[in-house]
């Protein structure tokens, strides 16, 4: 004959195993996610750096097209303000007053 005691008390482990494992899963799965974005700010904040980068070095140089390290830049001159732009958006503008 099964004693059903014993039985219910590995049910009750079994289950208190499970539990514990789905929370493991859930922890893990939170802080993976928390590194990953936090990778991938790190890659944009690079990726802003090297555009920053290469905007300093077309002024310095006086180019108006400036391509290096896949990042390309253009910069608008007139006699009252300097403008760059990377992949048409609006980077730096420098004005004089």
């Amino acid at each position: 004959m099964v004693d059903i005691r014993k039985l219910k008390n590995r049910a009750y482990v079994l289950l208190e195993s499970l539990v514990a494992l789905a929370t493991l899963v859930t922890i893990c799965s939170l802080i993976l996610t928390a590194i990953d974005t936090g990778r991938r700010q790190l890659v944009n904040s690079l990726y802003q750096q090297e555009v920053y980068n290469v905007a300093k070095m077309a002024v310095q140089t006086g180019e108006s097209h400036l391509e290096l390290n896949e990042v390309e830049v253009s910069v608008q001159r007139t006699s009252r303000e300097l403008i760059v732009y990377h992949e048409g958006k609006e980077v730096i503008r420098i004005e004089k007053n």
